[in-house]
């Protein structure tokens, strides 16, 4: 199989960020952070991805500066990973892809049930955001840690039988 051009010295912005984030496994990972995921065990068990796929990933993600390993056990050593302020940062891209996908990613009986499959809420107000990047009440433009996610129904299932197998 061909290898995949190395986009990380072009000067294109989409190139570049795809370089990092156009892999499927960094936007799992990612998205576990962003719902306050730290450590390595849950991360394999959420995402569903191999312990070397994952290491590999977490190890690129920590060398971009987009997470940081902090030690939470010393024996044996045992990490967890945290967001920095450059992986913050990339809360408004994976929101987007929520947003988009809740428009336009799921049949029209998949939604119907359960509604949407996460539920944000304002916290400084309580509103519910639906797909907007500002609170509806209060107006403030909504960011990294701003938002509280609640898990639809049919995707805590869906995750908890990821981690049952």
């Amino acid at each position: 199989m061909p290898r995949r051009t190395d986009l990380s010295d072009t000067f294109c912005p989409v190139g570049r960020s795809a370089e990092l984030v156009g892999d499927r496994a960094v936007l799992l990972i990612l998205r576990d952070l962003f719902f306050g995921v730290r450590r390595f065990e849950a991360f394999q068990a959420n995402t569903g991805l191999g312990p070397q796929i994952l290491a590999d990933r977490l190890k690129r993600m920590e060398r971009e500066g987009v997470i940081e390993k902090r030690p939470y056990q010393q024996r044996p050593v045992r990490h967890e990973y945290w967001l920095t302020d450059k992986g913050k940062a990339l809360f408004d891209v994976l929101y987007a892809m929520r947003n988009w996908a809740e428009r336009w990613a799921y049949a029209p009986e998949e939604n119907g049930a359960f509604g949407r499959a996460v539920r944000y809420t304002h916290r400084q107000c309580g509103a519910d955001v639906g797909l907007s990047t500002t609170c509806p009440l209060c107006g403030e433009t909504l960011g990294y840690g701003d938002l509280k996610g609640e898990m639809s129904p049919a995707l805590l299932a869906e995750r908890e039988a990821r981690v049952a197998r």
